[in-house]
């Protein structure tokens, strides 16, 4: 059978019309609108190039700006990440002098007034948006206009980095960056800026110096991040952190600074992890987990209360019970000290839920220990002898 041969151009006959709702705000290179797709039922932002002169009043000016917005879409239409606003599509009608980014709607307001009704989310808002320029950076990409209305905050607290009309790779910024430098900056620049610098560590500054406002202005003192935001505010460049993975490393590190266990708390998982495995025999290959600790939580408490008052838990296999969906065997004549129980319930209660998923998924490896084997009858313990 003959194969036929593609098209050199694909046209679409049937174009998608969008429905114009409201204006959202205008730059030096044009306006912005939110559009409804009728068809899709999803909102856009639909960002027309129409610069506050005209072709003939300024031809080069126009010119360059144009192509700053043609460079814009570009870049943002190879960026996939969700702390970085998404660009869908670029219309260029050249024959009319102007053209359109089609982009992600984010329904949602700047970062410091999000902050200020919602101080108990910044620490949450500063790992994504070091995420997000570590992102940038892993691209070889400059956002070069670092403000607070670049970086939006959604209804449910995800941030999103916005605005890249001054955008460019890191390649293409000595040619102009006087550009990222003249600006009329919302903070003290870095003194880089007299000697024309601006890299990735400069980003680092203004990033931090955004964090440092917010903290300021609404007295936020048990930031957990604090002594990161100080270190990328340094103007002192060899003080400063140079990279934003630099940052982001650093964010990682404390976080798992965080979930550290202590030598008792420690103590307590083991004895709880051994006492369970000594007395399960084997599990069927079949069986599954609970990983769900708001149903293994309830089902271990409810067995200390019934054992309480008693030197060994009576039924241990119960205890197995609470983290093993399917078939197990048991030892009859192993005991589980009821102390043990109790003492592992008052730890795994005193964490916040991340601790408590690891505690519970290195409890799941230890069940992984015990042999797995089919059972041999309808017994439901293992002859001890």
């Amino acid at each position: 059978m003959e194969s036929k041969h593609l098209p050199k151009t694909i046209e679409f006959n049937r174009p998608t019309k969008y429905k114009a709702l409201k204006r959202l705000g205008a730059g030096a290179c044009g306006e912005t609108v939110l559009i409804h797709d009728e068809n899709m039922d999803c909102y856009f932002v639909a960002k027309k190039y129409s610069p506050f002169f005209t072709q003939s009043e300024s031809p080069e000016n126009f010119a360059e700006l144009l192509k700053r917005f043609n460079y814009e879409a570009r870049i943002l239409f190879r960026l996939n990440h969700p702390n970085i606003v998404r660009v869908y599509s670029y219309y260029d009608y050249a024959e009319f002098h102007t053209a359109y980014i089609l982009m992600e709607y984010i329904d949602g307001e700047n970062i410091v007034d999000f902050a200020r009704r919602n101080p108990s989310m910044l620490d949450t808002i500063f790992e994504k948006i070091i995420d997000g320029f570590s992102h940038l950076e892993e691209k070889n990409i400059l956002h070069r206009d670092i403000r607070p209305l670049n970086i939006l905050v959604d209804q449910i607290g995800n941030p999103k980095i916005i605005d890249f009309g001054f955008g460019k790779r890191l390649e293409d910024v000595p040619e102009d960056a006087g550009k990222s430098i003249t600006l009329n900056w919302w903070c003290e620049t870095p003194p880089e800026f007299t000697r024309s610098i601006y890299d990735f560590q400069t980003e680092v500054y203004f990033v931090g110096k955004l964090f440092e406002q917010i903290i300021t202005a609404e007295g936020l003192s048990a930031f957990k991040y604090l002594k990161l935001v100080r270190l990328m505010c340094e103007r002192n460049r060899d003080k400063r952190y140079r990279t934003f993975s630099e940052v982001k490393n650093a964010v990682i590190a404390g976080q798992f600074e965080e979930l550290s266990f202590s030598y008792e708390e420690t103590k307590t998982y083991r004895n709880f992890a051994n006492a369970l495995c000594y007395t399960i025999s084997s599990i069927d290959p079949s069986a599954k987990y609970e990983r769900d600790h708001d149903k293994i939580i309830p089902a271990l408490e409810a067995i200390f209360r019934q054992s309480m008052l008693e030197e060994h838990v009576p039924m241990p296999n119960k205890i197995a019970s609470a983290f093993i969906r399917g078939s197990f065997k048991y030892w009859t004549n192993r005991h589980f000290e009821t102390e043990k129980l109790r003492d592992f319930l008052s730890t795994l209660n005193s964490f916040p839920p991340d601790k408590q998923s690891i505690v519970l998924e290195n409890l799941l490896t230890r069940l992984d220990s015990v042999k797995r084997t089919k059972p041999q009858s309808d017994f439901d313990d293992d002859i001890p002898f």
